[in-house]
């Protein structure tokens, strides 16, 4: 149901991504406008405060909304920092769109909101014979864990914010002028000969030492490491088809009551449900790669249950959970088998291989080094050198951006002309530039994208100084990190 709104959503979401505003599920106008408790707070903006029970409610929805997508999601970087800290950013910038709403008075009238709401192809059918079905308006929101207050605040947000990122839009203005000249610059094309030395060129040449490979180990001993790996057994109980839901809800509560007042054992519930305990050995944070997708002990929620310090320590039951609709599930943890170093003689090809490597890169940016500067002092000399190829910023072949730039660097009143740049994986490439030239006709296509992509990043300019301003009018705070 409501597809359509989600699919404008979509649209808005690209538009605020554009203004440097994160892409974000509405979450509620009402979340937005008060402090939700007296929770630990992380940011204080327009007299109210973002706090650490608001964050961690917003990484749980994101989390299910990311699961419901079909995303695999691991448990640890669901509580990871860097998680947290993106959602986090959403809800500030939720917040600052709110704020500039409420600071600019907008409002949406009756007759706008009717209208918006007429554009949803399932609202619209609602209509017949010039009656609006309220009684079937109010099941569908419903079905989508909506009121009608819930859902109609979301789509006078939706308007107000658009109405607000259109207008710092409409301020952007784009030069023809800048895009044309932008465009030369990106067709000019230099004659170039590129004399490489890759370390795969080099491996033969070098043979790591015992304390090379022991030094190397030692260094890099957090990537030799086998992962925290644990066993565990569970009990799942799953709704029959024919199931009475008011029959299934109370032998869910029987099931959640046994495996909690008998903890140490999944026997008990087992039993008395008639269910099998099941178990499964070597399951990491990231869930187990061998069972399907939709296994209970792939899902982040009861993952982060049983990789939960308590759980580990005890070897108890934890609580109930619900993995799916009418999919509940009990588990312990069996055996626990912390993450530990591998011995050096179990991953001795292994660091060998990656030492031969870096000694192989060096020896390689060593030699074209070398070639470099004695290149420079003849550039006349193109022995070495592999055949002349024209490049361009809009045409630049196999070269990376690193060997681009340093190319359009050189200066073309003293070709030919040496320099080098580094090789994707390691090692050094020198260029030969002999020649420049303009090609004789643009092409329409690449020259109108680029003109769009200009005025993109112009909008996008305009945007971030907008929201830089509305940052400070608001009295933006942080006041405690994210942990």
């Amino acid at each position: 149901m409501l597809e359509s709104i989600r699919k404008y959503q979509k649209i808005l979401m690209g538009i605020l991504l554009l203004l440097i505003l994160p892409s974000f599920v509405f979450l509620g106008v009402e979340s937005y406008m008060g402090d939700i408790g007296k929770d630990t707070t992380l940011f204080k903006l327009d007299g109210a405060n973002i706090t650490r029970q608001e964050l961690d409610n917003a990484v749980k929805l994101k989390a299910d909304r990311l699961q419901q997508q079909g995303r695999k999601l691991d448990s640890a970087m669901l509580n990871s920092v860097p998680f947290k800290q993106t959602v986090l950013s959403e809800i500030v910038q939720q917040r600052l769109l709110a704020y500039e709403i409420k600071s600019l008075k907008l409002i949406v009238t009756p007759e706008a909101l009717a209208n918006d709401l007429t554009q949803i192809p399932e609202i619209r059918t609602l209509y017949k014979d010039g009656q609006f079905d309220s009684t079937r308006y109010k099941q569908i929101l419903a079905s989508n864990q909506m009121t009608v207050d819930q859902f109609e605040n979301g789509r006078r947000y939706e308007l107000l914010s658009r109405q607000v990122i259109t207008s710092v839009l409409a301020t952007s203005i784009s030069s023809r002028k800048v895009a044309e000249k932008i465009s030369q610059a990106f067709e000019v094309e230099r004659e170039v000969q590129v004399l490489r030395f890759s370390p795969s060129d080099f491996i033969s040449k070098v043979k790591p030492t015992p304390e090379e490979l022991d030094a190397f180990y030692q260094a890099n001993i957090s990537a030799f490491q086998s992962p925290e790996m644990i066993d565990v057994e569970f009990v799942l109980l799953v709704a029959n088809a024919k199931d009475d839901p008011k029959d299934f809800a109370e032998k869910a509560d029987l099931f959640a009551n046994l495996a909690y007042e008998q903890p140490d054992s999944l026997k008990p519930v087992a039993e008395r449900l008639k269910l099998n305990i099941q178990s499964v050995k070597g399951i990491t944070r990231a869930g187990t790669k061998g069972l399907p997708a939709d296994h209970p002990l792939n899902n982040p929620k009861l993952l982060a249950g049983v990789f939960n310090s308590e759980a580990i320590k005890g070897r108890r039951n934890i609580e109930a959970q619900e993995i799916s609709p009418g999919k509940i599930v009990v588990a312990r943890v069996a055996n626990h088998q912390a993450q530990a170093a591998i011995p050096l003689n179990a991953v001795q090809a292994e660091v060998n291989k990656q030492v031969s490597i870096r000694l192989a890169g060096e020896l390689a940016n060593k030699s074209a080094q070398e070639k470099l500067e004695s290149a420079k002092k003849s550039p006349q000399d193109a022995s070495g050198f592999a055949a002349a190829k024209w490049i361009s910023r809009n045409k630049p072949t196999d070269l990376n951006a690193p060997a681009v730039d340093a190319i359009m660097a050189v200066d073309i009143a003293q070709l030919p002309a040496v320099v080098s740049a580094p090789i994707n994986g390691g090692g050094m490439a020198i260029y030969r530039v002999t020649k420049i030239q303009q090609p004789l006709k643009a092409e329409p296509k690449v020259r109108a994208e680029q003109a769009q992509q200009i005025a993109q990043l112009s909008a996008q300019a305009e945007g971030a100084v907008y929201f830089d301003a509305v940052r400070v009018n608001s009295g933006l705070k942080q006041v405690n990190q994210v942990k």
